[in-house]
């Protein structure tokens, strides 16, 4: 049985050791480390790796969403599951922006849930809640309706029908990769759309594409 490798990042005592000893209880997990802060985070990724990144939100010195950020600029082979009670759209759509694979809000997932989250994410799915995801998919409908509007406050070039659709698969933590298959195009052609929705949104990442637009609502 191939093993999972995972480091646990929270500022919470007692959910670090709570997490800790379910997983090691698990055949096909193992825990290589534990850390309190986002920063701590990285530094301990500069010199190991693991599978899987139980990522809390909320911590001092670098939250979860600027770690998660760093961490899957500086090992995309390490897949970030986001562990919140922060349940909100905008915060959703930031962490999965940021590079998360995957974001449960405590008290509402099971641990068998959590087990199948984390096999998930290593497998290349990205996994939400099917209570929270819909209103994600809305979130997300409402935000790339809206961009238009922004083009025409702001005198900007609208994106074009392809490049709404690539964005809205962007927010989805979809790579680029992802994005090829699922709209049946080359992967240097989404290279070339979101270097266009770059330009015409003034941006440089994946993060600040969506935030851009959550910061302009209707």
């Amino acid at each position: 049985m191939s093993q999972i490798s995972v480091l646990i990042v929270d500022d919470n005592f007692v959910v670090r050791k709570g997490l800790h000893n379910f997983l090691e209880t698990l055949e096909d997990v193992t825990v290589l480390g534990e850390v309190s802060t986002g920063r701590a985070a990285t530094s301990w990724l500069t010199d190991n790796t693991v599978d899987v990144v139980l990522m809390d939100i909320r911590m001092p010195d670098t939250d979860g969403i600027t770690a998660t950020e760093k961490i899957t600029r500086l090992n995309p082979q390490t897949k970030v599951l986001m562990l919140s009670v922060v349940a909100d759209q905008a915060t959703l759509l930031r962490a999965l922006l940021a590079g998360a694979k995957g974001y449960l809000v405590y008290g509402q997932f099971t641990p068998e849930e959590l087990l199948d989250a984390i096999r998930a994410v290593v497998h290349g799915h990205v996994v939400t809640q099917p209570r929270v995801a819909p209103a994600l998919l809305d979130n997300l409908e409402s935000c790339l309706d809206n961009i238009h509007d922004i083009a025409d406050m702001e005198n900007m070039e609208p994106l074009t029908e392809r490049e709404r659709d690539i964005l809205g698969l962007i927010a989805l933590g979809k790579n680029n990769r992802e994005i090829a298959a699922a709209l049946n195009i080359a992967e240097k052609t989404v290279k070339n759309h979101i270097n266009n929705i770059y330009s015409k949104l003034q941006i440089r990442s994946r993060y600040q594409a969506i935030s851009y637009i959550l910061r302009h609502p209707q």
